[in-house]
């Protein structure tokens, strides 16, 4: 086969079998390659092993991952494409409604940490260990764009932060990401800089801070020291307990 390696042999690399798992889970395989992994679940316990997984952490994700509505622009799409805008499909419509903000919030978030692996799972793991227990919260802007992820491994006290757009902040202003406790008032996890890649150091572990965190949120703020915000925030998202 002139030096090429086997198609077959492909398939025992970890990192393959996982890659493959996760976009069979998350709906992003071809209609062929879809089959193909079917076929290859149905004969090696590797990759059924790793199709398990996937789907695992889909349920998991599902049991924490609060729904997300769509934009309106969404709606319109779907009700263009299927007749959903006719007065006697409306019912339907309000029916898709929940399920589809639904797994609008479930894929955004377990896509963006698929695209980021390495701000959750560290550098000396191996490369089929994807979402550890972890804390994640991904935010996005006013438009539903996401703009940062930020994680912090279980009782681990540090907090890696990766903008995944530029953050603008006006002179003589800094920006402060916030932790939004569910019916308690919001507290400081630390000031953000420019750098796309970055990490806080936390007061406490994560399992003390933000167990009880809903949501976190960034506001623009005079000072790094501010006890409380002060501005509405220009990011805000879900944070989530992975496992």
């Amino acid at each position: 086969m002139n030096g090429a390696e086997h198609p077959a042999g492909r398939y025992g690399n970890p990192e393959l079998l996982d890659r493959l798992a996760a976009a069979y889970v998350l709906g992003t395989l071809g209609r062929l390659p879809r089959r193909r992994f079917e076929r290859l679940v149905r004969s090696r316990e590797s990759a059924a092993r790793a199709l398990k997984k996937w789907e695992s952490h889909g349920a998991a994700l599902a049991a924490v991952v609060p729904p997300v509505q769509p934009s309106s622009a969404v709606w319109r799409g779907i009700e263009r494409r299927t007749g959903l805008g006719a007065p006697a499909s409306r019912q339907w419509a309000g029916w898709l409604r929940p399920a589809l903000g639904f797994a609008c919030g479930l894929l955004l978030t377990v896509g963006v940490v698929r695209l980021q692996p390495d701000w959750i799972v560290s550098a000396d793991l191996p490369p089929q260990a994807v979402l550890p227990a972890s804390y994640v919260g991904l935010l996005t802007d006013a438009e539903g764009r996401p703009a940062a992820l930020a994680s912090s491994r279980r009782r681990g006290m540090d907090l890696s932060v990766k903008l995944l757009q530029p953050l603008a902040v006006p002179a003589g202003q800094v920006a402060v990401l916030w932790a939004l406790p569910k019916g308690r008032a919001p507290f400081r996890l630390g000031a953000l800089q420019a750098a796309p890649k970055q990490m806080l150091k936390m007061s406490d572990s994560s399992e003390a801070l933000l167990s009880e965190v809903d949501e976190l949120g960034v506001s623009l703020e005079p000072s790094a020291d501010s006890s409380r915000p002060s501005a509405a925030f220009v990011l805000r998202g879900h944070c989530v307990k992975l496992w």
